[in-house]
């Protein structure tokens, strides 16, 4: 494998992991239901989303097996990101709306 290959395998690995810890961080240190929380998840998620395209991308460039287990290992974590994110932030939804409009509500 070329050493450029290489390079970009690891940067969408590193992205990958990044985004993946970052979302596992922000999940686990909100005790209580944070409801600024919602954003930056679904920034992550989406983040995770552009990494699913840019794996699939690098799988069809690059064919040999330790570059495709990397990516796809990468893949997986990528998905496995988006679908924790997707679960807090739907699980929260509600009760945040719920929230937001007792706020916003013009006293009588």
């Amino acid at each position: 494998m070329p050493s450029r290959s290489r390079t970009r395998i690891f940067l969408v690995a590193a992205l990958a992991l990044l985004a993946a810890g970052a979302s596992w961080w922000m999940m686990l240190r909100s005790r209580g239901i944070d409801c600024n929380e919602q954003a930056p998840l679904t920034v992550l998620a989406t983040l995770s989303a552009f990494l699913i395209s840019v794996c699939f991308r690098l799988m069809g460039r690059y064919p040999d097996r330790r570059s495709r287990w990397i990516l796809l290992g990468c893949l997986l974590i990528a998905a496995a990101t988006i679908f924790t994110n997707f679960r807090f932030v739907r699980h929260y939804r509600g009760f945040c709306e719920d929230l937001r409009q007792q706020m916003h509500q013009t006293p009588r």
